[in-house]
């Protein structure tokens, strides 16, 4: 360790406390910052290969700070190393509008290379971020891929259940580029580990087929020591790293309240004067760094890149990889089809290369035979896993299990929501009508839980080319994810040409003021069916994507939903549609047991009950009220 290397992480130790106590809410943690800040450092200054002035370039090393509440570490770095991270952006820490968020965002800050704040996310993504460096690896060669994904991770990232299957497929998949530094400091917020995390961690990833190492925290040998171990062995790596929590600080360090809120301006000052820094000085990054910066800025590793992506044969294949995919003529269908199993023939139909993904042990039942991917019994780990192939970037990701196990992916379909991860999920079974898995596997809740996330679209076909359709919009979104709600059991074909781009499209038209029957999926076949029966028209409107109709003119949505009372129809919960609705036959209950046909009968929805429905509504609206302004 030079006289620079000492110099930098007393720096970065005294911005680490200064950030949080000049933020608005004096928090912040600096402990885990300090703490790992020779670490840091050295990842940074020796072992990264980046390029500060094209911070996305794809051939860069990913570092994923997992434990993100100690993300003023991170700026601190990225200040150092030269990226556009200014000493005034670092004094906006947890501000409205900055650079320099309470957790990390990848679309806020330059050099972020991964958005997290709920514990295990992190570390989960990297697991698909190092398989996306594979995938392309194995496609282009190391000319144009040749990097690694370190993780920084707290004990709180090995405690969520999510980092423990993601780790197991890590192991199983021999991500050897995958290397992950855990913080090992023997505290969590509330206490001591000891009361809560006493397991053999090391035992543990041993189990999984890790490469397992140690190394102290202030030890800069012993931690360049163990990048270079974990760089030579085949499997992936954990190096738990030996800290001590907010080290060096006098009467901090070791305790759990070192974690938040902000030091005391008093142990600020004790602290600085053991860095050797100016104990009433704030934000000071000394001269002698400024030649650091210089040197990292001056490396132009990006511009080394492209000019061997302009020679290489592969160039063009290279930047299909990376661009939007152009559209693609999906299958025709003649005769009724689940849409699961449309949507499995729009699948194995496809010539994308570049689209990857797979299921949660259940292709066969979700029609994802084509995929590449083997996530085994693993939701949370799936989707977490596509975060990161997604953020990586050159990659399509796609996963599937059963609609009701969403719930096991939401932490991540919140993430993939928030940082515009073109994720697409395939989501089957999607209603009451799946039959005798009862209630633990039929879908509630779900879609109103799901349409309730910014961001995300929800795309519930009503037939077979509908799913063509929402393929195609999924494909094309790249700038957040999908989900794709389909069907168990066969559906009619509409006999209208579909329109899912416009999120709503009248099926069934009628005089104006007439009332209009709202449905997705399945239940648009059913109110078609009542309009068979009632003895006056009715007008039914297909809506598979509330999201995409929001965002059409006023004009049109006026033009679909008519002028009359309108009822929704969704064997689901009712919440969310009183925005289009008069009414709602909807499922505010769990179901049952028992064949689909016959649920549907039991719970209402058949097609003399939403007649029955409708004609009250009717009657309900009848003379001046049944217009609408």
């Amino acid at each position: 360790m030079t006289e620079t290397d000492r110099l930098a992480i007393a720096c970065l130790r005294g911005l680490s406390l200064d950030l949080p106590r000049q933020a608005d809410s004096g928090s912040g943690h600096s402990g885990t910052a300090m703490s790992l800040a020779p670490l840091g450092w050295l990842l940074y200054s020796k072992i990264l290969r980046y390029d500060p002035l094209v911070p996305e370039w794809p051939d860069r090393d990913r570092l994923i700070m997992s434990n993100g509440h100690a993300c003023v570490l991170l700026y601190g770095l990225l200040h150092l190393c030269g990226f556009d991270l200014s000493l005034e952006d670092l004094r906006q820490f947890r501000r409205p509008g900055s650079k320099t968020p309470g957790h990390p965002e990848s679309w806020v800050t330059p050099g972020v290379d991964f958005s997290t704040g709920p514990l295990g996310q992190g570390l989960a993504a990297a697991v698909g971020m190092a398989w996306a460096e594979q995938r392309l690896s194995e496609e282009f060669g190391t000319d144009l891929v040749d990097h690694y994904t370190y993780v920084m991770c707290s004990d709180g990232d090995l405690m969520e259940g999510v980092s423990a299957e993601a780790s197991s497929l890590a192991g199983h998949l021999g991500l050897r580029r995958l290397i992950v530094f855990y913080d090992d400091n023997g505290v969590t917020i509330d206490g001591p580990c000891s009361q809560s995390f006493t397991e053999d961690v090391l035992e543990r990833y041993l189990a999984y087929g890790w490469q397992v190492l140690s190394a102290e925290g202030e030890d800069w040998a012993g931690l360049e020591q163990a990048v270079r171990a974990a760089h030579c062995d085949p499997r992936p790596s954990l190096v738990r790293v030996r800290t001590i929590i907010g080290y060096p600080a006098p009467t901090m360090q070791g305790r759990s309240e070192a974690h938040s809120p902000a030091f005391s301006h008093e142990e600020i000052r004790a602290t600085k004067q053991l860095l050797g820094l100016d104990p009433e000085a704030c934000y000071q990054v000394p001269a002698a760094l400024e030649e650091v910066r210089r040197k990292l800025t001056r490396r132009r590793l990006a511009t080394a890149w492209n000019e061997r992506l302009e020679a290489s044969p592969q160039r063009n294949l290279w930047r299909t990889f990376h661009s939007r995919p152009q559209p693609q003529p999906g299958p025709t269908f003649f005769s009724p089809t689940a849409t699961r199993v449309a949507s499995g023939q729009v699948l194995q139909g496809l010539g994308l290369p570049q689209l990857v993904g797979g299921s949660a042990d259940l292709a066969g039942s979700t029609n994802t035979q084509a995929g590449k991917i083997a996530f085994g019994v693993r939701e949370g780990a799936m989707a977490a896993f596509c975060n990161g192939v997604a953020q990586h970037g050159g990659l399509i990701p796609f996963c599937s299990t059963y609609f009701a196990f969403s719930d096991q992916m939401k932490p991540s379909l919140r993430l993939a929501a928030l940082a515009g991860l073109g994720v697409i999920c395939v989501w089957t079974h999607d209603s009451l009508a799946l039959g005798e898995d009862g209630p633990t596997h039929q879908p509630v809740e779900q879609l109103a839980s799901l349409r309730a996330l910014p961001n995300f679209w929800v795309l519930r076909p009503a037939d077979a080319q509908e799913t063509v359709q929402a393929w195609e919009l999924a494909l094309q979104r790249r700038d957040g994810p999908c989900g794709l709600v389909l069907s168990r059991q066969t559906l009619p074909l509409l006999s209208v040409p579909t329109r899912v781009e416009r999120g709503a499209y009248v099926v069934l038209e009628a005089l104006a003021g007439s009332v209009t029957l709202l449905a997705t999926g399945s239940e648009v076949h059913l109110c078609l069916a009542a309009a068979q029966l009632l003895e006056f028209p009715v007008r039914v409107v297909s809506m598979p994507c509330w999201e995409l109709f929001e965002l059409q003119t006023a004009e049109y949505q006026r033009e679909v939903l008519g002028s009359g009372p309108r009822l929704a129809v969704e064997a689901a919960a009712s919440l969310g549609w009183h925005r289009w609705a008069d009414e709602v036959l909807g499922l505010d209950r769990f179901g049952a047991s028992g064949p689909g046909p016959e649920l549907m009968e039991l719970y209402g929805f058949r097609a003399g009950a939403v007649a029955a429905r409708t004609r009250t509504l009717r009657d309900s609206h009848s003379g001046n009220r049944s217009s609408r302004a």
